[in-house]
């Protein structure tokens, strides 16, 4: 157990239970303690520990010091100002800590003794870091093989103990760092490939506009024919194509017309829903509502005289919900081609009474 200076000590954070140190704070107890190095029959080590100028704090962790030191050392500390210059002036090589520096005292403290017998630590640069955890320990060792006494604990055996927890934990810490980097660099280039992968996108719609516009002028339903082939391409992934294989259909020719005077981002929806009548997906699709066409909505681009079997059906470009959405309109032939046949509004289809 440490030494107790005081027999009733006032109820401060620096003498409390969770803190391992005895704060002194008057000249009466700076007296008590220098009594206490020069007692002859003190067994334990004595180690006191002083702050930095300007702070309140001992410069160095008190629990690393008590890991060197050993358990039954008594450790002090001392603000850096006149008690601790009082200490100084009070020890009998009057070398005493200062300005965050600390000194150990082993038993025995006489006027005759050798300075490293009481081993000092000052940091120059006014760090106290691992570097002077160092010098406590080689210097405690070397004390106590002039003394010709047994250490409590192997000052240096715990020394590399602390080194061995600072390195790991420090590591623990940079590791950490390295993967929020590495998470932060990946989010990165996830996010660069969909800025990549959506510019190439709208490069190759530009494109693909471009070569409509000039191919358009010369074969209107060809251009319009590799749109759709390009948004069902686009829209569907590589299994998605292998279910829903784009199926034969004809372009009527009301139909082409029509698509000629709509602006490209309509064009682009047009083919789009014609791609999904084609590969039979549009039942899948929310967005789109498909349904037969009622017999009073026929235009006569909606009826083919060559195939009376053929019936007819509508598929809306926008939203359910939205008032009288244009719709495409085409014939199903038995055999399963399409023809799309023109645009026009969407027909609700007549609900069949009882």
């Amino acid at each position: 157990m440490p030494i107790k200076l005081w027999r009733s000590e006032p109820s401060t954070p620096g003498n409390l239970g969770d803190r391992p140190y005895f704060a002194v704070r008057t000249h009466p107890d700076v007296a008590e303690l220098a009594d206490l190095l020069l007692d002859p029959a003190r067994e334990d080590l004595v180690v006191v520990l002083t702050s930095r100028i300007g702070e309140r704090e001992p410069s160095l962790d008190v629990e690393d010091v008590r890991a060197i030191v050993g358990p039954s050392a008594s450790i002090y500390f001392l603000p850096t100002g006149r008690l601790s210059l009082d200490l100084g002036e009070r020890a009998p090589d009057r070398r005493g800590p200062y300005n965050g520096s600390m000194r150990v005292w082993l038993p025995g403290v006489g006027a005759q003794g050798h300075p490293r017998e009481h081993p000092q630590v000052f940091d120059p640069t006014g760090e106290y870091g691992p570097r002077s955890l160092r010098q406590l320990a080689y210097g405690l060792r070397e004390a106590f093989r002039m003394r010709e006494l047994a250490p409590q604990v192997d000052p240096v055996a715990a020394h590399r103990s602390l080194e061995l927890i600072r390195i790991t934990d420090e590591a623990q810490t940079a590791k950490h760092g390295y993967e929020q980097q590495l998470a932060h660099a990946r989010e990165e280039r996830d996010e660069a490939l969909r800025g990549g992968r959506e510019a190439e996108r709208r490069l190759r719609i530009a494109e693909r506009d471009r070569g409509s516009t000039r191919t358009g002028a010369q074969d209107p339903e060809g251009a319009l024919m590799e749109l759709i082939l390009q948004r069902w391409l686009e829209s569907l992934s590589r299994d998605e194509r292998a279910r829903h294989p784009l199926g034969a259909y004809v372009l009527g020719p009301d139909f082409v017309r029509c698509a000629e005077g709509l602006s490209n981002l309509v064009r682009d929806r047009l083919a789009y829903v014609c791609a999904m009548i084609a590969c039979e997906r549009v039942e899948s699709l929310a967005a789109l509502a498909q349904s037969p066409l009622p017999s009073n909505g026929h235009a006569p681009h909606d009826r083919d005289s060559s195939n009376t079997s053929a019936s007819a059906w509508q598929c809306s470009l926008t939203r359910q919900d939205a008032q009288t959405p244009p719709a495409v309109r085409y014939l199903r032939h038995p055999g399963g081609t399409i023809k799309f046949s023109g645009l026009g509004g969407y027909k609700t289809p007549a609900r069949s009474g009882r």
